[in-house]
């Protein structure tokens, strides 16, 4: 980021929304005015619009997909597989580093300015704050999951993460700040958003929109990164409080639990899937090996087949958008009751999922089995399970991160590359767009 003043006018031009057409108006400044309450939430439903979907992206680093390789030319993403990060090909696709700073952009301005909202209540008004600090913690929750080192108490004082940005200034250099220093301040954010938040949970078609559960599921995935397991499930068991429902596949398996309009759905912003990652990859051997294809019914909602092969199904409806849903939860709860050593819990949060998921006398099966695992196979079995339910949701490339960073293989056309354990490469680079216009992120 050079100055902002130049990403104010691009902000513009890049984020399309016609409800904000009626007011968007640049000043001789550069900046955009909005005053009534309305103003405010269609500035922030921009901001919800232009949420990027890198997260497709980083899924070609992990072990869910291989490259599909009778397509004729991945060399736009075939870098991206291989981890090439230091000389890609000039055609690999980026990161939208800047897209999520101007996303953040409209957040700092809603923070800044909406409490002087005219022809809204006080209410009306605070649920738009709120869910603006919650955005841009959410923005910066991502950032540093891509490009800050992981999470390690111990060293995140001095670990490097990424800019934060709480004020538009057009003077501002900004310099990455600590890993710690960045979470911190998306804790902050959190609990601004919810001393302000009003809305408990919002209705299917307004999902899309942080609620008081949103934010409780949002404070306990970053206490699970943070290795705060008390917390993570104290926020966790408040987020059940207002809505536990899992979809039940067994009742009826015609719709996947993470579509926006699930039963299950809590937040509903992220697109998790694009058309670069359907058409270029297989499911990898890993991911098919992980289901009991037979009886567990989620592989036929998740992935076709075709050929010898199968493709990613899941995440290409238009209805399939997930950010959050209870699924995660419990699944947040299994691993922190069994990391406190509270094993029959987490088995019991691990079985209730599980339920749903699996024919009945296949689940019958498995909680015998899973009812006899110690503590060590049995969070072994919860990432396992993290794996199955969550895939292609985006949680795969942090789950690594947070966890083993274990060693992983890609192969293409015979041609081999290995992410070793710990590879600092689980960090990606700062784009070189962005190393240009801020020299600061320099290594």
């Amino acid at each position: 980021m050079r100055k902002f003043n130049k990403y104010l006018f691009l902000l513009l031009a890049v984020v399309s929304f016609s409800a904000c057409d009626d007011y968007l108006d640049v000043k001789p400044k550069d900046r955009v005015i909005p005053t009534t309450g309305e103003d405010f939430r269609d500035l922030l439903s921009s901001a919800y619009n232009a949420l990027p979907a890198d997260k497709a992206k980083l899924a070609f680093r992990t072990d869910e997909v291989k490259l599909n390789e009778s397509r004729y030319d991945l060399s736009n993403v075939k870098d991206i597989y291989m981890w090439n990060d230091a000389n890609p090909a000039d055609n690999t696709i980026t990161y939208t580093y800047d897209i999520f700073y101007k996303v953040i952009m409209y957040a700092n301005h809603v923070i800044a300015e909406g409490d002087g909202a005219t022809e809204a209540t006080q209410e009306e008004i605070d649920q738009i704050l709120g869910e603006a600090y919650l955005l841009r913690a959410y923005i910066h929750f991502n950032l540093v999951n891509m490009f800050g080192k992981p999470y390690q108490k111990a060293s995140a004082a001095t670990d490097r993460g990424i800019p934060l940005s709480l004020t538009i200034d057009t003077e501002a250099e900004y310099i990455p700040n600590t890993v710690a220093e960045v979470y911190e301040q998306i804790q902050s954010d959190i609990a601004d958003g919810l001393s302000k938040l009003k809305v408990d949970t919002y209705e299917t078609g307004l999902n899309y929109r942080f609620s008081k559960v949103a934010a409780l599921a949002f404070q306990s995935r970053v206490y699970l990164y943070m290795a705060e397991y008390a917390k993570a499930q104290e926020s966790a068991l408040e987020a059940l409080k207002l809505k536990s429902d899992l979809q039940d596949l067994v009742a009826d398996n015609s719709k996947a639990p993470h579509m926006y309009d699930a039963v299950e759905s809590i937040l509903a912003m992220d697109a998790n899937v694009n058309s670069d990652l359907r058409s270029a990859t297989y499911i990898s051997e890993e991911m098919k090996a992980a289901f009991d294809q037979s009886n567990d019914l989620r592989f036929a909602l998740y992935f076709e087949a075709d050929g010898e092969e199968f493709a990613i199904n899941k995440g290409i409806e238009l209805a399939s958008k997930c950010t959050f849903r209870t699924a995660e939860l419990y699944l947040i709860l299994a691993e922190c009751k069994a990391r406190l050593d509270e094993l029959d819990d987490a088995k019991d949060y691990l079985n209730q999922l599980k339920a749903k998921r699996l024919t009945t006398d296949f689940y019958t099966t498995e909680e015998t089995r899973i009812n006899a695992l110690n503590k060590a196979d049995l969070i072994a079995e919860i990432a396992a399970e993290r794996f199955r339910e969550l895939a292609f949701e985006g949680h795969r490339w942090f789950d690594l991160r947070r966890t083993t960073q274990e060693e992983i293989v890609h192969t293409y056309k015979g041609e081999s590359a290995t992410l070793i354990k710990n590879d600092p490469r689980y960090t990606l680079r700062f784009p070189q767009e962005a190393i240009d216009n801020n020299p600061n992120l320099r290594d």
